[in-house]
């Protein structure tokens, strides 16, 4: 199968390995020798190690982790198990001397019971492993066949002969290995019910209970490793090497980019957890990174942690009953590795996966955020964090867990990216056992005619689809094997679906019932009801092929395939009903070969697919005569969008093809890399982008020559194609037509479908107190800036502190930007700048454009009494008695000696200050500077308070007592003066 792609102190030692390195995961034991396998005896608290160079059988406590004695056998103990009730441990010796040596293969059993009492058998042949069974016999895996041992009476019987495998002549060249001279490797599930195994070309399954035996011969590049195996709890799954296999011996999972090296790496399933521990060596084989141990889930490998390991693991593996410890064979020999109680780790993690700063057009101050570096044990891990650009900057830079970190962005770093720049925070620590995620910092710096709004999701984004009937859209997430579901209508994520491991490719069935996900490391499409969420039967590929595209028509699925054997990809059908595929005996009259970058399309009416190669050639599929038709190369490569209309238009990249796939016109101006294209009737819409980090341009296309009508900027540009996937699905449309969405650097952007309309500037006709909406307006206070076209939407915020962008809208005051409350079409709530004074202008920045300037004198005070609608009343006068805490009115009248609260704003400078936007503070209550004085009927009522509203932005409240001498009245005028400023309101007073 091709796979190309006690104390403290003493805790602390033992979770970071004593004398290993700080940093690392686990113990070392050494052993003095090659270690080849392990067995574990928990009953007696031991772990048997094979030490195959040393011809012994080391024992080690598992209370000390320590060599305790060693038990001498016979020469090269390659494997080691022990029967299920702890009578026996079985030695296997491998054997192979060449000529004129002798072959000394055979089998030791060591009664547990009798003071390690040896009985030695003679083998024939090598074996290459073997485990007991639940039956109280071993299996034993020799070059030549699969033999049964009977320990109780020290018979063999041969189950099956197989054809001879090869096995390796001793001795072997130095600095060779037990797993490259062995090259095997067997083991039992828990119960001892199933047993599994492999070696250079066999991997065999054989159930205990009917002594069923199923085994297959492969090949494998690169080769099948580390030579070790894992199996599941019930025997139902196991990992082979870098394979997770299914029970029928197919591959249902395998660990990305694994190298191949049999001497390096480990796996071991957690039934308990449902995770997998592995190490593999990598595919590159020009590095050498460090040891790392990840911790995966085990369906589709998804990478839980990474942790780095003292040393690399060589070998099997084996973990206590309780998922405790895990011990694994290691170069020094044994690497105990406590997985069980990884909290007690120093580890470190973030609290975001991303972090964004939208641009603002009108603020071009420093930016911050905030993020939480934390231990997941709670414990207290140093940690340094860098950032990978100089305008990103973090604070501190160091520190120890937990830590708030601010990150602080200076958009005129930025100011020459139109779109969205990617920058990295990288946590590191010289304590911390994990390889912490690094923290992506997306910074946009649109300009306001940009259209869309763009939706956050961090990692890496592969593919996109609208569902043809349902208000959903699919978004493929490859790093998490994930499928993303969204709800249309209003852009929130409803569902993740997991996902086969390396998802490439969505495709949802010509019925609209399903959604098939198409990978690059399983055998297997998954398959889920897209109207229930529920994982169906998956697809399973015949030769055991990874999808690299699919695409559906009214009459075939068709897949475009990695081949398993190293072969050229093809192209598969999937049979929907019986779950499974076959390759195509041909494509039409043309061989069925094409380049491994080949995307398909389908046609929305099911009528055709279409194919398109980086290596210029393209194909066609007509699902009337259910055959391949064309088959052209008139372009030395392509690359980008893919996209087939029911009307026998085609484009790949920015090129239009006809029915028969001839160039017909080239989409001008193309405004960069071709993306994402969708057809809408007989014309279609194009989305391109110079690179990652400019705009997006988004446009009406004319399918019949290629013209492209009102190219718009879009707030950041979409996912582009790069070296080894140069096609990319980008732009989708929802069935309802109202909404577009587009694949873009920072994850998904929405626009509307008239996103190219034209938008009328702003215009600013007056500004006012926004309590009353016509008294003057003051530093710090509230004010309505009423207008045209002063947003395309009614959008209202309860964000604190307030922010300075709303619907992509913006206020500006001096040039300084503003924080709003609220934005509409005819007027904009906001709060004017406490530093401001004198005269000011203002400016409304929107995408249609830049408003007219409109100059303003500032009052030091204008109190303005905010106003409210109450029993389908207009403009009543926020003002409350204590005594009941209602608003004042004709039936809820003001008494003499009443306490009120009046809520307005416009009071001014406060002690102690607090920055525009930012709520009234709690505890100390901040106070106007200069106290307002209130009359009602002309008497005095006495300021209890003045100040700001705790916890809310611009907002103040005086609280007065009402004298007794107050006169009676239906309607008393109650006056507020701050300076020359007066504001009346009338109440009615009567008798206490």
């Amino acid at each position: 199968m091709l796979r190309k792609l006690c104390s403290l102190a003493m805790l602390s030692a033992f979770l970071l390995g004593g004398s290993a390195r700080a940093g690392t995961f686990g113990k070392v034991v050494s052993i003095g020798g090659e270690a080849s396998d392990v067995a574990l005896d928990e009953p007696r608290g031991v772990l048997y190690v094979a030490n195959f160079t040393a011809n012994r059988i080391e024992v080690m406590s598992l209370q000390t982790n320590t060599i305790q004695t060693a038990l001498s056998v016979a020469a090269q103990p390659s494997a080691l198990s022990v029967s299920l009730d702890g009578h026996w441990l079985l030695v296997g010796h491998y054997g192979n001397h060449a000529a004129p040596g002798s072959p000394t293969n055979g089998l030791t059993l060591i009664d547990l019971r009798n003071k390690y009492a040896k009985q030695v058998f003679v083998l024939p042949d090598p074996p290459l492993g073997l485990a007991f069974g639940a039956d109280g016999r071993a299996l034993v895996v020799t070059t030549k066949n699969f033999v049964l041992f009977d320990p109780t009476f020290g018979t063999t019987t041969v189950l099956t002969s197989i054809a001879a495998l090869a096995a390796k002549a001793l001795p072997v060249p130095a600095q060779s290995f037990p797993p490259n001279i062995v090259a095997a490797a067997a083991a039992a599930s828990p119960d001892g019910n199933v047993i599994w195994g492999f070696g250079d070309t066999l991997k065999f399954r054989y159930v205990v209970a009917s002594q069923s035996l199923l085994s297959s011969l492969y090949t494998s590049t690169p080769a099948l490793a580390p030579r070790t195996v894992s199996v599941s709890g019930d025997g139902s799954f196991a990992t082979l090497g870098w394979e997770l296999s299914d029970s029928s011996l197919y591959n249902l999972a395998q660990f990305p980019n694994a190298g191949g090296v049999l001497n390096i790496g480990t796996t071991q399933i957690d039934p308990a957890r449902r995770v997998i521990y592995e190490q593999m060596a990598p595919s590159d084989s020009t590095k050498v990174p460090p040891p790392v141990l990840q911790i995966v889930d085990d369906d589709n490998l998804t990478i839980r942690e990474s942790l780095q390991l003292p040393e690399n693991t060589a070998g099997k593996s084996a973990l206590k009953k309780d998922g405790s410890i895990m011990y694994s064979v290691s170069d020094s020999g044994i690497l105990v590795l406590p997985v069980g109680s990884l909290n007690q780790s120093p580890r470190l993690t973030a609290s975001v996966e991303d972090l964004v700063f939208r641009g603002n057009f009108c603020d071009r101050t420093v930016a911050t955020q905030t993020i939480v570096i934390s231990d997941p044990g709670g414990n207290k891990t140093p940690f340094t964090i860098s950032s990978s650009d100089p305008g990103v900057k973090v604070s501190p830079s160091s520190g120890v867990t937990p830590a708030v970190i601010t990150v602080k962005v200076d958009p005129n770093a930025f100011q020459n990216f139109k779109g969205t720049m990617a920058a990295t925070l990288t946590l590191s620590s010289t304590q911390a056992v994990n390889q912490p995620r690094p923290i992506r910092v997306l910074v946009n710096s649109r300009e306001p005619n940009q259209r869309g709004t763009f939706i956050d999701i961090p990692g890496t984004l592969k593919d996109l689809t609208a569902d043809p009937v349902r208000d959903h859209y699919y978004v493929l997430r490859q790093d998490k094997n994930q499928v993303l579901v969204f709800k249309g209508s209003n852009n929130t994520q409803v569902a993740t679906l997991r996902t086969c491991t390396t998802p490439m490719s969505i495709a949802i069935t010509y019925d609209r019932q399903y959604l098939m996900i198409g990978c690059d490391n399983s055998h297997y499409a998954w398959v889920y009801d897209l109207d229930t969420f529920q994982q169906q039967a998956s697809i399973q590929m015949s030769t055991g092929d990874y999808i690299q595209s699919l695409a559906a028509s009214a009459k075939a699925i068709l897949a475009v395939t990695r081949d398993a054997a190293g072969g050229d990809p093809n192209i598969h059908r999937i049979d929907f009903n019986a779950r499974s595929s076959v390759s195509l005996p041909s494509l039409g009259p043309w061989e069925n070969k094409v380049p491994l970058n080949t995307m398909l399309s389908a046609a929305p009416n099911g009528a055709t697919i279409v194919g398109a190669s980086s290596d210029g050639s393209v194909l066609l599929y007509d699902a009337n005569v259910d055959n391949f038709t064309i088959s052209r190369k008139d372009f030395a490569s392509l690359s980008g969008a893919v996209a087939a209309s029911s009307f026998g238009q085609y484009v790949i990249g920015n090129q239009i093809f006809d029915s028969s796939l001839v160039p017909t016109a080239t989409i001008q101006p193309a405004n960069g890399t071709s993306s994402g294209f969708l057809f809408v009737d007989q014309n279609g819409f194009f989305i391109s982008a110079a690179d990652s980090a400019s705009p997006g341009v988004l446009a009406r296309v004319n399918a019949a020559d290629g013209t492209a009508v009102l190219p718009t900027g879009v707030v950041e540009a979409p996912v582009l194609g790069v070296t080894g996937s140069v096609f990319t699905r980008t732009l989708a449309l929802l069935p309802s037509r109202s909404e577009f969405v587009a694949l873009t650097t920072s994850g998904i952007t929405v626009l509307p479908p008239n996103y190219d309309a034209s938008v009328a500037a702003p215009f600013i006709t007056n500004v006012v107190s926004a309590a009353d909406l016509k008294s003057p307006v003051a530093p710090g206070g509230l004010m309505a800036v009423l207008g045209t076209d002063l947003s395309g939407t009614n959008i209202a915020t309860n964000e604190v502190p307030l922010p300075t962008v709303i619907g992509d809208s913006c206020l500006t005051v001096n040039g300084a930007p503003v924080h709003m409350l609220f934005v509409s079409p005819t007027q904009v709530n906001a709060q004017m700048p406490a530093q401001e004074s004198g005269n000011v202008a203002i400016v409304m920045h929107t995408p249609g454009g830049v408003s007219n300037t409109f100059f303003l004198t500032l009052l030091t005070g204008a109190p303005s009494v905010f106003l409210t609608t109450l029993d389908g009343v207009d403009n009543v006068p926020a003002i409350v008695r204590w005594n009941n805490g209602l608003v004042v009115t004709s039936t809820n009248p003001v008494h003499r000696g009443d306490i009120l609260t009046i809520y307005l704003t416009g009071l001014g400078a406060v002690n102690p200050p607090v920055s525009d936007g930012s709520a009234g503070l709690v505890d100390p209550l901040s106070t106007t500077v200069v106290n307002p004085v209130v009359k009602i009927g002309g008497v005095d009522a006495d300021v209890l308070f003045s100040g700001l509203v705790p916890g809310m932005p611009g907002a103040y409240v005086i609280n007065v007592s009402v004298s007794n001498s107050t006169p009676q009245g239906l309607s008393v005028p109650l006056t507020i003066t701050q300076g020359d400023i007066t504001v009346t309101e009338n109440v009615r007073v009567v008798q206490k």
